[in-house]
């Protein structure tokens, strides 16, 4: 298979993905939309947990290829605005059946878990560990603050918030789960509190 091919079906997989979901997502739709027939799909991937784990890759790929740049604005509150207000912008071209998607596909102990877990883990990842280090220049928070689980808890708030409540990862839901959520929990602890 040349790569342009192999190309136009992982996309197709992703857009898949993305308008139906995991679980009704099927290879003979994958190939119909690539223009290709499920002889070739099945030359090259076995099953669609195969052909999904390749497209996940390369959507894992795509994120490391282009990250977003964190951006400093000399608070802890302003960076994790500022900062959340892109990841959301870059997450908006995602629909709800697309992220559902991929929480199937992670519940799952396949490669395609793997994969979508890395997805899901990495959006956040980098944007945190940065901004918690400035804000640890600053002063404004310990040493002991855990980078993964605030990133954890972020991407939580937020897939609730899509996928449960059905809302949009707008200013007023971001600034929220700052000022609520965040800053509470990153704020330094006092001598004698528990």
């Amino acid at each position: 298979m040349d790569a342009r091919r192999e190309a136009a079906l992982l996309d197709a997989a992703l857009e898949l993905l993305s308008e139906v979901g995991y679980e009704r997502l099927s290879l003979t739709e994958v190939c119909r939309r690539a223009g290709a027939s499920t002889k070739t799909v099945y030359r090259r991937w076995a099953s669609k947990d195969e052909l999904m784990t390749a497209a996940l890759r390369r959507a894992v790929v795509r994120s490391v290829d282009e990250p977003f740049e964190v951006v400093a604005t000399g608070s802890l509150r302003g960076d994790l605005l500022e900062n959340l207000r892109a990841s959301a912008q870059t997450q908006r071209q995602f629909t709800p059946q697309y992220t559902a998607g991929l929480l199937v596909a992670a519940s799952s102990g396949s490669e395609a878990g793997r994969m979508a877990k890395e997805l899901f883990r990495m959006h956040h990842a980098g944007l945190t560990e940065t901004v918690l280090q400035w804000a640890r220049e600053r002063g404004e928070i310990g040493e002991d603050v855990d980078a993964v689980f605030v990133a954890d808890l972020i991407r939580g708030v937020e897939l609730n918030h899509v996928l449960v409540v059905g809302g949009q990862l707008d200013d007023a839901f971001l600034e929220s789960l700052v000022d609520h959520v965040l800053i509470p929990v990153l704020a330094p602890r006092r001598e004698g509190a528990r």
